[in-house]
């Protein structure tokens, strides 16, 4: 059977948490000022805090890109440069690009 997640209980213990956090005091001493138990005190500690974070995906490092027909290929970088490559020289973008990434070149 599920259990009742009790709203106003966890709101309480939420605001509970976060004076802690400024109080600067002993757990022990915290509970003792806010008259809660200390083991009932680690147990919505880890409830709330003790989780790990959710996972997040890096950033990507290139945006992704369409090329549309002209007469060159321009890669604008975050520093405010611009590399204008010939359309017709495929080989130059994908060096570029990849010189950009970090990937290493064979001899």
């Amino acid at each position: 059977m599920a259990r009742h997640v009790d709203q106003r209980k966890c709101s309480e213990w939420q605001q509970r948490l976060r004076r802690f956090e400024k109080a600067g005091l002993t757990v022990a001493l915290f509970c003792k000022r806010e008259r809660v138990s200390v083991p009932t005190f680690w147990y919505w500690r880890r409830k709330y805090v003790g989780r790990a974070p959710e996972p997040q995906a890096p950033p990507a490092a290139f945006s992704p890109v369409e090329v549309i027909g002209g007469r060159s290929v321009s890669l604008r970088f975050p520093i405010g440069a611009i590399l204008e490559i010939p359309e017709d020289r495929p080989d130059l973008v994908r060096v570029a690009i990849e010189a950009a990434a970090g990937v290493s070149q064979p001899c």
